[in-house]
Parts: structure tokens; sequence; C-alpha cells
């Protein structure tokens, strides 16, 4: 015999009466930060991969509620992610794939506000797709204040001699690569650098790199991944400019 029992007559009527919760009629900011937690996901760099259906399908079905709430999750979604570039999983790098942005309508683009472009995957032979050209749409990143560059290896090393095609080709390709994306994020401010410990901040790839940033005007931001900040040849030189100042020297 089972033990359940029967819902009596009136806690049915009690459940046909409950009204939806008004969470739209909830402060802008409490609504914002009630979508964070449920749209934000452990990958805050979303690219594509085949693990999206698992980490990101199923909250964008919130898109779907209502006009409104769809319009405030999409912003929120989109504005507290960052969107790579150029993909760089093994699967989508044939010519043949366009680019996430690229797949974007252009009002989710509008949203974003924070871009990564990676270096490193196919250094010797980089990935057809990887190209600026319209088809990426950067020009409708208006919300774009930053963009993030992780460098994975620096081929200009001495441990890549005979196996590149030369000294200078990834550097050269990196910094034009660098530049035409800068060029057409009409909003750009920031351009932040991290890179994996092997890489050598005074190396030829981070010197052009940080030579095209300076020459379009952009502020430089340090990651927290390498832990670059200063070099030790500035820090040094701002301890000597301090010790300086207090012994009323300078």
């Amino acid at each position: 015999m089972s033990n359940l029992e029967e819902p009596s007559e009136s806690s049915l009527d009690s459940a046909q009466t409950l009204s939806p919760f008004p969470f739209l009629d909830l402060p802008s900011e409490l609504r914002s930060k009630i979508l964070s937690y449920l749209l934000c996901t452990d990958r805050r760099t979303i690219d594509l991969d085949p693990a999206n259906h698992r980490t990101s399908t199923a909250r964008l079905h919130l898109f779907l509620v209502s006009k409104r709430f769809g319009y405030e999750a999409y912003h929120v979604f989109y504005a507290r992610h960052t969107f790579r570039i150029f993909q760089t999983h093994g699967r989508f790098l044939g010519k043949r794939t366009e680019p996430l942005i690229a797949r974007l309508p252009p009002y989710y683009r509008r949203a974003l506000t924070s871009l990564e472009l990676r270096l490193g995957p196919g250094w010797s032979d980089p990935p057809k797709p990887w190209y600026v050209s319209d088809r990426l749409g950067l020009e409708d990143c208006t919300a774009v204040r930053t963009l993030r560059v992780f460098v994975e290896v620096d081929p200009s090393s001495p441990v890549f001699k005979g196996f590149r095609l030369n000294r200078h080709f990834f550097t050269n390709f990196s910094g034009a690569l660098l530049q035409d994306v800068m060029e057409l994020l009409p909003a750009l401010e920031t351009v932040e650098f991290d890179a994996y410990p092997s890489v050598d901040r005074d190396g030829a790839l981070m010197t052009r790199l940080l030579e095209v940033t300076k020459k379009a005007d952009m502020r430089i931001a340090w990651g927290l991944q390498r832990e670059w900040g200063d070099s030790l040849a500035d820090k040094l030189e701002k301890a000597g400019l301090k010790a300086r100042k207090a012994r009323g020297l300078d």
C-alpha cells in the first residue's frame, strides 16, 4: 500500500491560485545579479567548442522566456563573458569554419564588452580562418573596451630553431593581426597581455605586440596568469626614483 496521501481540495486550490514571482518588478541591479548567477559559466572565455552544448546551451533557453526577459538575459550573458575572436579548437580550424563572433547577430555583438585574441595555435602555419575582415563584425562591437591577448608560445625563441619557417614569420603575422583587430574595434581602450610561463616579455613576439599597441595609443594592462606587471628593470628604476625623492635629491 502506498504511503502517499492524496492532495486535499484546499491544497489544490491554493496551488492553483499561486501567482508567478514578479521578477521584472525587482530593481534592475538585482535582476542583473540574479541573471549573472544563472547565465555565467565557469569558462569565462567563450569559443567554438564541442563542450558548449553542456556548458552554455541550456542557459540560453532563458532568452526565450519573454521579449523583455530575453533582452536583459542576453545583455548579461554577452557582457559578462569574454568571446574569443578566432577559434582554437582543432575541430573548428577548417577554412570553411567561420569564427564564433562572425556567427552572432549584430545586436549580440553590440552587447559584448571584452574579446580575446589567442596567439600560438598554428604558429608554423596559421589556421585559414585567422584573418581580419568585415565578416567578423568587429565594427558592431561598440561596447568592447578591453581586448585580451594571450600568447601561448613565441617561436622566435631559440628552442624553435629548425622547426619554424623563419625567426620573424609568426612575430610579423601576430603583430599585423593585432593591429588589424584594434583598427576595427571602434571603442577599444585597453589591451591586456598574458601568456604561458615559457613566453618572455622581452622576447621578439611580445616586443612587437607592445610596439603595435603603443602605436595605436592603447592602454596596456597585464593579466593575472603570467603576473608580468612591471619588469624587474622597471621595478628597480621606480624604487631608485622613490629613494632619491625620499632623500630630497630630485
